[in-house]
């Protein structure tokens, strides 16, 4: 737990900004992604609960539909760069959402219909268009990038901002919307889900899922329709309310049904539509894929949730608590890291997301030895050592170390390594 005594130094002093802090991070991600040739910019929305802090003050309302109980705690909005096999390169954005701006005090009187008819730029939900449009200033080279986002953000101007600016979206649609009118006030005769579901399928792709419950993965075929769409207004968009510029948005629609589930999971059935090419299925099936690593930023506020404990923190300000969120963000980001690479090959050096000084005071911590081996220890050797300096004890009949203690284990190895460069940096 983390208390206001003790921590003022940085977060209860106004000169220091979250933007600040994250700056540095942001520059590192940004030389990450220039060494690959598509990274996809996961975005998604966590929930921070402090209902349980009556002490700390302004929190936001975090009730996430019309049925559920009043709470207070902060809305957290990531971008997430990960590589298209889903290795996690670092934040390219964070914003805490002020939701209280767009509905009042009153939650509920504020998703009455007037709300829900003001231009996108008063709506929550301008924070995905937003990222685009930060980003779009971004130089990431060579390397193509795509924003890739769950039902949230099927948002017509999303598409409309992001093709304007030539900026790649992967989105799965929320609902089946009418689509191909010829002009905008046309009635509405041909449907998003139905029309992709008159066409037979045109191929099939085999993906590997998250999903809950004791095996972590499961694998998933998926049948496969791509066809070409385009995106009408929808029909509460004035010209007077919302501008002039709302034209018919030409799109792509992937529709992925898994006709043969396993027992006791879901069906998947996604409907992506993205203002990239698909003109083959090798391309529908590559975008299927790119969706399918979606899941890493859900994995990605776990462990800032679950592992590194941000809603056990007891600053009483929530402009403390947003500073303390984003430094956590950051050891998050390379624990996650971290167990990813351990996933793709646990036999590679862990010099690859440790220091030299980082595991050589691991090394030495553990097997208490003052000479070092000639060559660094394996992902697999550090990730188990960190593990025990949190409390994983290892026996041969253990299952695999969890995000606490490994959260546990990284905090005491940051604490030798920050003691070590006191004393001799």
């Amino acid at each position: 737990m983390e208390r206001d005594q003790g921590q003022l130094s940085v977060f209860a002093n106004p000169k220091v900004k979250e933007s600040q802090m994250l700056a540095p991070h942001i520059e590192q991600t940004v030389s990450r992604i220039r060494e690959h040739d598509t990274v996809l910019l996961l975005q998604d929305t966590t929930y921070l609960d402090y209902n349980n802090r009556p002490k700390t003050q302004g929190l936001d309302l975090t009730f996430r539909s019309k049925l559920s109980t009043e709470s207070e705690g902060l809305l957290l909005h990531n971008t997430l760069a990960v590589t298209d096999e889903g290795a996690p390169l670092g934040l390219l954005d964070q914003t805490f959402i002020d939701r209280k701006l767009f509905h009042g005090d009153n939650h509920y009187e504020g998703r009455k219909a007037r709300y829900w008819n003001r231009p996108v730029e008063e709506k929550e939900s301008i924070r995905w268009i937003n990222v685009v449009r930060k980003l779009h200033r971004f130089d990431f080279g060579p390397t193509k990038t795509v924003h890739v986002a769950d039902r949230e953000c099927d948002i017509y101007e999303f598409f409309r901002d992001a093709t304007d600016l030539g900026e790649h979206v992967l989105v799965r649609a929320s609902k089946n919307r009418s689509i191909n009118k010829r002009v905008r006030r046309e009635v509405p005769s041909i449907f998003l889900f139905d029309h992709l579901k008159e066409k037979r399928a045109q191929g099939k792709v085999e993906v590997t899922l998250q999903v809950n419950g004791k095996k972590k993965y499961r694998k998933a075929e998926l049948s496969i329709v791509y066809r070409p769409i385009t995106m009408p207004p929808p029909p509460n968009k004035s010209v007077k309310k919302d501008g002039s510029n709302l034209p018919m948005v030409p799109l792509y629609a992937i529709m992925a049904i898994e006709r043969h589930p396993p027992r006791n999971q879901s069906a998947i059935f996604w409907v992506l539509l993205t203002n990239m090419d698909v003109h083959s299925l090798d391309q529908a099936i590559e975008k299927v894929h790119w969706y399918s690593r979606r899941w890493n930023i859900e994995v990605f506020h776990k462990v800032l949730k679950s592992g590194c404990g941000v809603e056990n923190a007891q600053l009483r300000h929530a402009d403390r608590l947003k500073k303390y969120i984003v430094l956590k963000s950051f050891v998050a980001w390379r624990l996650f890291w971290f167990a990813r690479a351990h996933e793709r090959n646990k036999d590679d050096s862990c010099s690859t997301v440790l220091s030299k000084n980082e595991w050589s005071i691991l090394y030495r911590k553990i097997k208490k030895a003052k000479d070092l081996p000639s060559t660094p220890p394996t992902l697999g050797e550090a990730l188990i050592w960190i593990a025990k300096l949190g409390g994983y004890i290892g026996r041969t009949s253990d299952p695999p170390p969890g995000m606490i203690s490994l959260w546990r284990g990284w905090q005491r190895l940051m604490d030798m390594v920050e003691d070590f460069d006191d004393v001799y940096g």
